[in-house]
């Protein structure tokens, strides 16, 4: 230790610089963190709850580790001199596959994806090779005679504040989100579908057994479809005798309804899917023949659904061609 050639500062304005950069630098460093709290918290909620909610959490978690990154290397860059040229081409191997993973990341979130998984493991990929590459830039920083500083975001009382602060903040927002939960039954399992249909980004397909009380499904549907949106709807022929009114003002709203063979397998229940991340469950009232019939509606969204949110939306695409175009009716008589 006392050989240790970085120890040896007898200036006093170079040791009281020295301080002062490794303060700031540790301060970037804590703002990396940051970024990897949010990205396990993301991660967190997306298995508990809402995958979807948890990629927003991830993407913010990136975008705050991106910029301390930068940070930190500024810092560095002007304490101790710009980056070797031999390590700038070292630090390409990580940034190249950082950018693919910031790549994969912003497909599986905004896309028409089957597996928004996959932007968990880009948001992993992009945060992890950054550092790196950041990392492998910077020249090692002197140590310090008065206190140790933690100028990594990956070393070991760094990782462990990510691992709990990041769970204990996960589990928090997987609680508090409305993902993968019982919504309700009646009219808060029809106001919740409505918002559903006009939150949708890419499509929205629905099972109905009935449309009871279907004021406000009738209208989100609507603007969903003149707004763009790909809207698929399956009914069963009891429904279709019964709420004929309803049909056909779907109908006229250019909203593709289409009627389900009469025998249909037991399995087959009322069901809403949208965007093949979000599986909405049971009748409560939004899907029976009776304004109250049915089990409370349930929403699945997590990373753990995902497998019954693939297989119900390949039920709802066999039923789609077997099931045929409502009766178009005939045209008054002129005298």
């Amino acid at each position: 230790m006392a050989n240790d050639p970085s120890l040896r500062i007898i200036d006093p304005e170079v040791e009281d610089k020295n301080e002062k950069f490794s303060a700031a630098l540790m301060g970037a460093a804590s703002g990396q963190i940051f970024g990897l709290v949010a990205f396990l918290m993301g991660c967190v909620g997306g298995v508990m709850s809402d995958q979807q909610t948890g990629l927003v959490d991830v993407g913010i978690g990136m975008g705050i580790f991106a910029i301390f990154s930068l940070l930190h290397y500024g810092i560095s860059r002007r304490w101790l001199g710009p980056a070797d040229p031999r390590r700038i081409q070292a630090s390409l191997a990580f940034f190249g596959p950082a950018f693919l993973g910031g790549l994969l990341y912003f497909y599986a979130t905004f896309a028409d994806t089957d597996w928004p998984v996959l932007g968990y493991a880009g948001g992993f990929l992009f945060l992890f090779l950054t550092g790196k590459g950041v990392l492998s830039l910077e020249h090692t920083p002197p140590r310090s005679r008065k206190t140790t500083y933690v100028f990594s975001p990956f070393e070991g009382q760094s990782l462990l504040i990510v691992v709990l602060v990041g769970s204990i903040l996960g589990v928090g927002v997987g609680m508090s989100s409305q993902g993968h939960r019982a919504i309700g039954r009646g009219p808060f399992a029809r106001t919740f579908l409505s918002e559903q249909i006009l939150s949708a980004r890419h499509q929205a397909d629905l099972l109905l057994f009935g449309l009871p009380h279907s004021y406000r499904l009738v209208k989100a549907l609507s603007e969903a479809r003149r707004r763009g949106l790909p809207v698929r709807v399956l009914v069963t022929a009891e429904a279709a005798g019964n709420y004929s009114a309803e049909i056909r003002s779907l109908v006229s709203a250019g909203v593709p309804v289409r009627i389900l063979p009469v025998h249909l397998p037991t399995f087959v229940r009322p069901m809403a899917l949208f965007d093949k991340r979000i599986l909405l469950t049971g009748s409560g009232g939004w899907g029976s023949l009776s304004p109250d019939g049915g089990g409370s509606m349930h929403m699945e969204a997590n990373i753990l659904s995902q497998g019954r949110i693939h297989a119900s939306q390949r039920i709802f695409d066999t039923l789609w061609p077997q099931s045929s175009l409502p009766a178009t009716p005939a045209p008054p008589r002129t005298p």
